[in-house]
């Protein structure tokens, strides 16, 4: 018999087997202390795929998906649980995925109920689509790979000696982005250990993490060689905090961090040393009071690890210069009457950096309201600082407010907000930002169906630097109710961002674009969804999405688009589900010299839930 053969009766037996109306069940003898369970489904259809770049295909296959769980002598001595899959997506049934998945997790816990628990888990998943590389506010672009991770942890709580925690995972992954026939990889290794002893009031903490990366960038541009980025992290930590008389309480840390990086061979490595400690007291019922500091031996390091935690692919190297940080604050709020706060501030910082000394005093307060106001809740705070830097002879005033009102009105839900600041200090004093932000939401019900909208946007900038400058809009409304819901969106955003392994990311809080290389970005998105259950058993759903964005550094430049089209339909008749899927995804970077890359998929089965036993 040939292969269609084979291949045609075997789907009969399984369609047979989907159709039968009795469930499937089944009896084992484990020992009266084992505990097992088996569910799942199975499933069989007929996909299709048309692509531009490659051939199209066409066939008959089988999906599945299991759910075994067990213990033995007790849930809290040792349970598992152990999911495999196979072709799950079906070729896009579940219109989430563009190509079939196949995988296992598996997760197993020992000793839950004593005082040395410990759990392994364990996942691996082939020819996987995601969504992983992005570009900040947009929709993310599509990519095909596989990825798996592997972890294990273990505990020991003591009651007279000090607790501890240990664990170590690992991972990798490899993917592709459609549009640019490139491949790319990620691995990384992690292991922490913990340890928490309460002595004397006194409780301690302590503790230990270390991690290693390694990842390749997708390059779209041609020509131009692997680009390839790797880096390990240590971080030590020390905590100790007490309580103390006044319902108050006093805390120290301490946190060591060592990092390397190395890019296009460019390396560097930088350690950190960190104090951070205070004290907080409620003298009074209505009065609270703070008081701290702060020291960082080695302020450019901290800005190097921010940078290159996030994974960025830019030469990133910190000059040699000396560097530190240090502050100190104080802080009392005081209640007026219910729902009025006001607040005094006082703290003086000095930073040496790239060779250059900063220093600044600050002064200010806040008052915060909080109340019923014409039929609504509002809840409102302004604060106002006064700044003076010796370094510079500069004196500045900054102002920070927000705005939050809640209100129904009749059948109306109606909700805003608005922030707004100015002169706001980043972690440099050197640099110092201003921006505002607003957004609200109305709804309403229309008879039997329920209107949503919403919008939102914001606006943030380097005050020393005109082109440095990000911002975001987005705006949605959905209209919704027992059988029908339909929903749509729009965003823009535009601002630097560094390059990552995944793509684009925004800076990390509080460093400006000045002290690291970036890239410009800029795009639009928008979207369109449906979903309906117009009789029972009966659903199905479908969406469209298109972005449009463009990426800029003088060296990589690219404009970008992608369009996505969902369609999902599935039907239930007892335990059976017959389902059906419709994709496409048009996806392209003007980068790569390549056309947009154009694939369709299509499925069509029937599926069936079983519990075994």
């Amino acid at each position: 018999m040939n292969q269609r053969g084979i291949r045609f009766r075997a789907v009969a037996t399984v369609l047979g087997l989907l159709c039968c109306s009795s469930a499937i069940r089944a009896q084992i003898q484990a020992g009266s202390d084992t505990q097992l369970s088996l569910d799942g489904s199975i499933s069989a259809g007929y996909s299709g795929s048309i692509s531009n770049e490659g051939p199209d295909s066409q066939g008959l296959g089988f999906g599945g998906v299991g759910n075994f769980n067990g213990s033995y002598y007790s849930p809290q001595f040792l349970s598992f649980n152990v999911s495999p899959f196979f072709n799950q997506s079906r070729n896009n049934s579940n219109y989430q995925s563009i190509t079939d998945s196949s995988g296992v997790t598996a997760t197993a816990n020992i000793f839950s109920g004593s005082q040395f628990p410990g759990n392994v888990h364990y996942s691996k998943i082939f020819n996987d689509t995601s969504a992983n590389f992005m570009v900040p506010g947009l929709a993310n672009y599509a990519t095909n790979g596989n990825t798996q991770n592997f972890g294990v942890g273990w505990a020991a709580n003591f009651k007279t000696l000090p607790s501890v925690v240990f664990g170590y995972e690992q991972g990798n992954s490899n993917y592709s982005l459609f549009g640019t026939q490139q491949e790319s990889t990620s691995n990384f290794h992690s292991a922490f250990g913990t340890a928490t002893y309460l002595i004397d009031g006194f409780h301690l903490t302590g503790g230990i993490h270390y991690s290693t990366t390694d990842s390749e960038f997708p390059v779209i541009t041609p020509g131009e060689p692997a680009e390839r980025t790797t880096g390990d992290s240590t971080t030590y930590t020390f905590g100790m905090s007490r309580a103390l008389d006044l319902h108050g309480n006093t805390w120290l840390n301490f946190t060591r961090n060592t990092s390397n990086y190395d890019f296009l061979n460019v390396s560097d490595n930088q350690s950190t040393d960190i104090v951070t400690g205070g004290v907080n007291l409620t003298p009074m019922a209505k009065l609270s009071v703070q008081a701290g500091g702060d020291y960082d031996d080695n302020l450019s390091g901290s800005i190097f690890q921010q940078v290159t935690s996030t994974g960025a692919i830019v030469p990133v190297s910190i000059n040699g210069e000396p560097s530190h940080s240090w502050g100190l604050f104080g802080d009392a709020q005081y209640s007026i009457f219910q729902g009025i706060y006001v607040d005094g501030l006082l703290s003086y910082r000095q930073q040496l950096f790239e060779g250059i000394s900063y220093d600044s005093a600050s002064y200010g307060g806040s008052v915060a309201y909080g109340h019923r106001v014409l039929g609504g809740q509002l809840s409102t705070s302004a604060t106002v600082t006064h700044t003076c830097s010796g370094s510079g002879g500069l004196s500045t005033t900054g102002v920070l407010t927000n705005v939050i009102y809640f209100r129904r009105v009749g059948a109306w839900t109606l909700s805003g907000s608005f922030g707004y600041s100015q002169n706001t200090q980043t972690i440099l004093i050197a640099y110092t930002s201003s921006g505002y932000s607003f957004s609200g939401t109305a709804s309403h019900r229309i008879g039997r169906l329920y209107w949503n909208g919403g919008a939102s946007a914001a606006k943030s900038m380097v005050n020393q630097a005109n082109n440095l400058t990000t911002e975001t809009q987005s705006y949605s409304t959905g209209l919704s109710g027992r059988w029908l819901s339909v929903n749509g969106s729009y965003g823009k955003s535009s601002g630097n961002g560094l390059i990552t392994s995944t793509g684009v990311t925004p800076l990390p809080p509080g460093v400006p674009a000045p002290v690291i290389p970036t890239f410009l970005y800029a795009g639009t998105t928008y979207s369109v969804g449906v979903g309906s259950t117009p009789v029972h058993g009966l659903s199905f759903s479908g969406a469209y999405v298109n972005s449009r964005s463009n990426t800029v550094n003088g060296v990589l430049n690219s404009n970008n688009e992608t369009e996505q089209a969902y369609a999902y339909l599935t039907y239930r008749f007892r335990k059976v589900y017959f389902n059906a899927g419709y994709s496409r995804l048009l996806q392209g970077f003007t980068g790569t010299g390549l056309p947009p890359e154009n694939l369709t998929t299509y499925y069509v089965g029937l599926s069936r839930w079983f519990k075994a036993f």
